[in-house]
This record gives C-alpha cells, structure tokens and sequence, in this order.
C-alpha cells in the first residue's frame, strides 16, 4: 500500500472520492474536545490511495466532535460521535449519510445484537441504550451504573464493562435486561472472544489507587475468572486489547506494542514494538493483510502518524492521518 516510512502526500481540504470503493481500512480521527474537527478517513485498497476526511467530503457538512468508535451492521456503517451525542449512519462503499440517530447523551460503543437491534454504551447517562436499526430510534434504556464501555455480544448474552466499578454486566438480549454480573479487577474496559468463544478482558486504570492492570479471561459458565495476567504498568495507562482474525493472538498498547499467544500464561516482557519517542494511542490487526496499526498522537494537537508493522514488528509503511487517530475498522467486500 505505501513504501516503508514515506509519507502520503498532502491532500488537499476536499477530497476527490470515487463512486465506489472496493474496500480497506477506515481511520477514525477522534478530533480535539469541543473543537468539532473529528474526521472519517479511509485506505482503498483497490486503489491504493489514502483518503481523507471522506464523511466532509461525501455529504458536505462536519462530521462532529470526538469520533469515539465505528462499526458496520447490514451493509450500513455506523459512525459513534461522543461529544456530538449522536451516531452518524453512512453508505461505506461511498461514504454518504443514511441518517442519523440522536437523543443519545454521550455515547461510546456501538454493538450489533441482531440483524434489527443494537446495543450502545455510554459515558454519562447511566443506560445502555437499545436502537432499533431500521427505524434508527432509540426504543428502550436499561438502567445501568455509571461509565459503560465496549460489550461483547455472544450467545443470546451481551457482556458489558463498566470503567468506574470492577464489574462485567450481562444483559439477557431477549429481555434487555441485566440478569447478572461479574467480578473483574477494577476498571474492565477492552472485551473481544478468541477463536474457542473465550472471553479475554484488559481492566485497569489510571484512576485506580494501585493503579493495576490486568489481562483476564472469564469462564462464562460458572462466570469466573479463568486466567488473570498481571501487566506491569508502574506510570502508564495499558490499553486497546486487540486480537488477530485466527483468534488465537493477542495484542495490546502499554507505552509499545505487545503480543501473546492465547494459550500463554505468562505475558511477555518485551514489546515486539518499542515506543521510542512517540505517544502510541490507537491500535488495529487487519484480518486480510495480518498487519499491526499503531497511531502516535503526538501531543494531541499534531496531526498523527499512523504506522503499519507485520506480526513480528518489523515496519512496512507510515503516513500521517488525522488529529487524534483513535482506532481503525478494516472492511473487506
């Protein structure tokens, strides 16, 4: 796609996008609080181009302020815009808007339940909000405690994490309603299954008293903790669990990047990408080209740089994106 660490060209403030694209990553450029400068970009693998701020460029207006996360459900990509408390619907072959959901207050997450429901997570409101997809309304709340975050839907059962508390929620998806919950250390946040439909958790936060993080893998048939992976953490954060399109690969941001094999038990000491002198903060595992995303903000106010590495963390390409490169959504037709 791009030669190793040459950066794309500029693009210009509006962008030229084709009729319709044959499929690649999308960049999801969070934006500076309350500065409404959030941006959709996009790789088209077909054409071998970068493209940016294609949401601007394809419906002529702002995408709004603090992209948060994305997801594609029937063909329909579903764009979860924090502080704006709305999610932005689009075509993501050519980037036009479907419609919008509002009444929203600060939304998170965004996760498929069935082919005509979905669950959204949300940092302030205290529910998790159920929409109904084909008439893009908000049509029930179930009442949760404090800051929810990303939630896995498997078996009839969408398990949800909640920041501020050291608990998973289970929602029953054809009642929506919480039947249960589990314990975890504090701070559950990041939630994926591997290829054997095991749940892995990363938990841990800055704002914690001992500061832990810990990778953890539940047991959801006596709903207990199978596997708990201490990570060293002394000053940072550890975030962004990731996981290959085998499932059986493991990968995470703690100042680098780090990977494990699902079957390991102990974690690695090593990063199989170093840090150096840059601020890594956004993550992606392309399942078609097993390649590493890493975003380094920079200071924030910088546009960022994204870099691409194979498995073993040797670099194969860098170009700059947008301000605050948050996460990536690989779409393959």
């Amino acid at each position: 796609m791009f030669s190793a660490c040459d950066k794309a060209p500029k693009t210009p403030d509006v962008t030229v996008i084709p009729d319709s694209i044959s499929g690649g990553v999308f960049i999801v450029n969070e934006g500076n609080y309350m500065q409404g400068n959030a941006e959709l970009g996009f790789i088209n693998n077909g054409l071998k181009q970068r493209l940016d701020n294609v949401f601007l460029s394809a419906n002529n207006r702002n995408l709004g302020d603090v992209f948060q996360s994305m997801n594609i459900i029937n063909d329909q990509a579903y764009l979860v815009i924090n502080n704006s408390g709305k999610i932005e619907i689009i075509n993501p072959k050519t980037f036009k808007s479907i419609g919008t959901i509002t009444g929203l207050r600060s939304p998170r997450y965004l996760t498929k339940i069935s082919n005509g429901k979905a669950y959204v997570s949300d940092l302030y409101d205290n529910n998790i909000f159920v929409v109904d997809l084909q008439s893009k309304q908000i049509i029930k709340k179930i009442p949760v405690k404090g800051w929810t975050e990303e939630m896995l839907s498997l078996n009839g059962y969408t398990y949800v994490t909640n920041v501020r508390s050291n608990k998973i929620m289970v929602i029953d998806e054809f009642t929506d309603e919480i039947i249960d919950s589990i314990s975890t250390p504090f701070a559950p946040k990041n939630i994926l299954k591997d290829g054997n439909n095991r749940i892995w958790i990363l938990c841990g936060d800055v704002n914690a008293i001992d500061n832990k993080h810990f990778i953890i893998q539940l047991d959801t048939l006596n709903k207990k903790i199978a596997k708990k992976l201490l990570i060293n953490t002394p000053n940072t954060a550890a975030n962004r669990l990731r996981i290959n399109k085998d499932g059986n690969m493991l990968f995470w941001i703690n100042e680098g990047v780090f990977k494990m094999n699902i079957n390991d038990t102990l974690l690695p000491v090593n990063p199989i990408i170093n840090k150096e002198n840059r601020l890594f903060y956004g993550l992606g595992i392309d399942p078609k080209y097993n390649e590493i995303y890493v975003s380094d903000t920079k200071d924030f106010n910088a546009n960022s740089d994204v870099y691409r590495y194979d498995f073993s963390g040797k670099l194969l390409g860098k170009f700059i994106s947008g301000k605050i490169t948050g996460d990536f959504y690989f779409y393959y037709n």
